[in-house]
């Protein structure tokens, strides 16, 4: 086959990809398809170029795979183009795994970040920190790569290891990391009076479970006297979200704990189904930036439907929901449809969740934007964190209980 017509049919196969894409993101009216032919026609024109102008011979299967990922990466860091190679070995194992390393991350201006990191994983071990940026996972550049794809590269047999390229504000060089990967586990539920009738829980991630978790402890907590609660969602990401509809309607009598929305996928609500015995003590949850994900869900529903305070500083901002779109080469597509909204209307993923009270303390991991490097956090849940001593003062303070005449 000449070099022009494999020319032709990639730029034919890659004018199909945009057209899909842009089609179902921008919509079908007149003027909407005329713009996208014309943009269509502004990357006919560059790909051109390259072809007869670059100072090499392009490789013209990495030039247009990386147009299609930059394109998704434009959207958000979660859209994701696999190969007809990766989508197969995707669709053999959908989950990655079986081990990993207990990082949750995303990607910010291109940058993958850390997040959050797991209590007692393979990646607090080897000294992973929240803020820390990944730039190479093995010989791979993470800024070519999806967090999809990142995560995929992470997991791997247990036992196995898997080198990371850290970049630190304090270090005057890249670090590598190796880390060898393990079976998770998920650390449970810590629940524990702080002070006199202050009931504290703690929640690492919501993975499957941790809502009968959570109820049990609740009973424990009012069963020792408890007669006011604070939820602690810092530094908790990842897990499943209908965990975190199932924790929310523990605190909920009625509402709405969030909706699913976008262009072409029609609102569903998810509402509260509080069980029989639903918490009705006094409530404040506490976050931070490493808030991430369901754990944002459960925030957003307490605070809009004002059934407790929000302490703390503003999440992290992860809702995304994704449909597999495969494509006709074989390849496929991993596409945001559409993103969760908290009561209020707000996009989480573009707004995260915004705290009633702000405080950030001791206890507070560093903000990811700010320079320098990453402060430790403390020990949640200890005498010297400040967001729990503001917490338990905004409860004391708006729910003083009466007293008997």
């Amino acid at each position: 086959m000449s070099k022009r017509i494999r020319l032709l049919l990639i730029t034919v196969s890659c004018f199909l990809v945009l057209y899909i894409v842009l089609g179902g993101l921008l919509g079908t009216n007149d003027s909407t398809s005329d713009k996208t032919y014309r943009n269509l026609g502004v990357y006919s024109e560059v790909l051109s170029r390259i072809k007869s102008d670059y100072v090499t011979e392009p490789d013209l299967k990495k030039v247009t795979g990386g147009a299609i990922r930059g394109l998704l990466e434009a959207l958000d860091p979660y859209s994701t183009y696999f190969s007809p190679q990766e989508y197969q070995d995707y669709l053999r194992q959908p989950e990655a795994g079986p081990a990993s390393v207990g990082i949750f991350l995303a990607k910010r201006m291109g940058f993958a970040t850390v997040v959050s990191v797991l209590p007692g994983s393979p990646a607090e071990k080897a000294g992973v920190k929240v803020g820390d940026l990944i730039d190479r996972v093995e010989n791979t550049a993470a800024r070519e790569l999806s967090v999809v794809q990142i995560q995929r590269l992470l997991a791997g047999p247990a036992g196995s290891t898997v080198t990371l390229t850290l970049v630190r504000e304090a270090r005057a060089e890249p670090q590598k990391v190796p880390i060898a990967r393990a079976v998770l586990s998920y650390p449970p539920v810590v629940a524990k009076m702080v002070e006199e009738g202050a009931g504290y829980i703690r929640i690492a991630s919501f993975s499957k479970g941790k809502a009968a978790e959570i109820a049990a402890k609740l009973k424990e907590l009012t069963a020792n006297g408890a007669d006011k609660i604070i939820l602690d969602l810092r530094n908790c990401a990842g897990g499943e979200t209908q965990e975190a509809v199932d924790t929310a309607s523990l605190f909920l009598e009625k509402g709405l704990v969030a909706y699913l929305q976008g262009q072409r996928y029609p609102r569903q609500d998810l509402p509260a189904k509080p069980p029989a015995d639903v918490c009705k003590l006094p409530l404040a949850v506490l976050i931070n930036q490493s808030t991430a994900g369901p754990a944002e869900l459960v925030a957003s529903a307490i605070l809009g439907n004002k059934r407790g305070a929000l302490v703390g500083v503003r999440s992290f901002g992860v809702g995304v929901f994704q449909k597999l779109i495969p494509l006709d080469d074989g390849s496929a597509l991993l596409l945001s449809v559409a993103k969760y909204y908290g009561p209020d209307g707000k996009a989480i993923q573009d707004n995260g969740v915004a705290p009633s009270v702000v405080e950030s303390g001791t206890g507070e991991t560093a903000i990811l934007d700010d320079e320098g490097e990453p402060t430790e956090p403390e020990h949640f849940g200890g005498k010297d964190d400040l967001q729990l001593r503001k917490a338990i003062e905004i409860l004391k303070q708006q729910y003083t209980p009466a007293k008997a005449a």
